[in-house]
């Protein structure tokens, strides 16, 4: 029997097409992650820097708003759970393997700032942490999407 896909799933299907449009001209890979043994993440982006050195960062997909009020819910520790579980371990990419750059955790939600501070209180060492909330994430997809579009009828 196949799995049913949850709404994360479909957000991050949709993420993964669009990262991957958006990357096409510049030879980025998205490499996708999710599953049992997802290691924290959801997808990897991978793209040379502008020295040519790779660049590997991880995602983690959430949907809903991500938020709190001093006290961490399930949702924030299980981001916060994500994030160690990433940034310990190196990350297999088509081969070889890499430390994360950095993080985005996304969300078609919003994310309130208590939320966000104890995430980054709670991630000390982690490196380049970013959030990206819904407005954001609509502003890249209908970008994404609409570059998708016109690379499909050329």
């Amino acid at each position: 029997m196949a799995k049913r896909k949850t709404p994360e799933d479909t957000l991050s299907e949709r993420v993964k097409m669009a990262l991957e449009a958006a990357l096409s001209k510049q030879g980025g890979r998205v490499y996708d992650y999710c599953g049992p043994v997802e290691d924290g993440l959801d997808l990897v982006v991978c793209n040379n820097d502008i020295f040519g050195q790779l660049r590997c960062y991880g995602i983690q997909i959430k949907t809903g708003n991500i938020s709190c009020s001093g006290r961490p819910n399930q949702k924030i520790k299980e981001i916060i759970g994500q994030l160690a579980i990433a940034f310990g371990k190196e990350i297999p990419v088509n081969g070889p393997s890499y430390r994360l750059d950095g993080f985005y955790v996304i969300t078609d939600g919003d994310i309130n700032e208590f939320a966000n501070n104890y995430i980054k209180s709670a991630s000390v060492g982690i490196r380049n942490l970013h959030f990206i909330d819904g407005c954001s994430l609509n502003k890249f997809l209908q970008f994404a999407e609409a570059e998708a579009k016109t690379f499909e009828q050329t």
